[in-house]
């Protein structure tokens, strides 16, 4: 999306990390402050599929993470100079996501942390808040410390205890923001209340995809952004509510990553957060139109076509 990003990691010697190194030249992501290991095997992820495009499974070793640990972190990311943005993942251990946060909150730099499944989630708490945490309903439970249930939704709102939910992992400091994703029902945003009262809400956002990538066999996005109220919070919760769910994807795999990336594309490019979540669902919907995790319309020129699309949604409710 037209970003400067930096990758520290670490893969194996292998061919899947020659390869990975290789495409991240290719696409221009910095990896000097990757770290290869000769006798290490390069972590992979293989999902399970059904005729819809929906995860039935999956499959994942990603043991050459533990590697990385704190000390190793620290020497990598060192300096922090022209860093705007910082995104951790919960495939590394407490010890260095404690380090990473350190290294970026002494810099002043906003840090976000990826859950990435419900086992490692719990990786992310820390004694000092993210700026942003992603989690799903169950990676929120297991942030909270609790044990997995099935949260009951209807149609046209959401249940009490998922903004309840969220408004303690904010007074717990798990995180300043977080940014909750619900699926075909779009995501939550909580964050602290505004000191002045809301005005313009709900708004309404209808984005032609097809033309904004040029791609005529793409459907519309079509978001309603609600404030919703819950009691005497001192959070506020805004819900990214997708009116026109989609009756059939590709390949589900890679749009929860796709939001966070689209998200935090924009956010560093200086949009305000809440705009930014628009990015996010962008680059998940056309995430959903793709094999594989990465949707090849996802281009340098995307955020100024959105910025520009934006501006003139605005201007109209649905």
């Amino acid at each position: 999306l037209g970003g400067h990003v930096r990758l520290l990691s670490v893969v194996g010697a292998d061919e899947p990390g020659n390869q990975l190194l290789h495409h991240c030249h290719e696409i221009g992501i910095a990896v000097e402050d990757t770290v290869q290991i000769q006798d290490g095997r390069t972590a992979t992820y293989t999902a399970l599929l059904d005729g819809a495009g929906e995860l039935v499974g999956a499959v994942a070793d990603m043991a050459i993470f533990d590697s990385l640990g704190p000390e190793v972190l620290a020497a990598r990311c060192g300096s922090m100079a022209g860093v705007g943005l910082l995104i951790c993942d919960a495939n590394l251990s407490s010890s260095a996501l404690e380090a990473a946060l350190k290294t970026a909150t002494e810099a002043g730099i906003p840090a976000w942390f990826e859950p990435v499944s419900v086992a490692k989630a719990c990786r992310g708490r820390l004694h000092s808040p993210w700026h942003l945490s992603t989690p799903n309903w169950e990676e929120l439970l297991a942030l909270l410390g609790r044990e997995p249930r099935a949260l009951e939704l209807s149609e046209g709102k959401l249940p009490i205890e998922l903004f309840e939910a969220l408004a303690e992992a904010r007074k717990a400091k798990v995180a300043e923001n977080f940014l909750l994703s619900l699926g075909p029902r779009g995501c939550v945003l909580a964050s602290e209340a505004p000191s002045s009262s809301l005005q313009g809400y709900p708004k309404s956002f209808e984005f032609n995809v097809a033309t904004l990538v040029g791609d005529a066999s793409l459907p519309p996005l079509v978001v309603q952004v609600e404030v919703v109220a819950v009691g005497s919070s001192s959070s506020r919760f805004l819900w990214y509510r997708l009116l026109k769910p989609l009756e059939s994807v590709r390949d589900v795999t890679g749009a929860g990553d796709a939001l966070l990336a689209g998200t935090a594309s924009a956010f560093a490019a200086g949009w305000a957060l809440e705009e930014a979540v628009l990015a996010g669902l962008l680059a998940a919907h056309l995430t959903l139109f793709v094999d594989g995790g990465v949707a090849p319309t996802l281009t340098p020129g995307l955020l100024a076509k959105l910025r520009a699309s934006l501006g003139n949604a605005r201007q109209s409710r649905l």
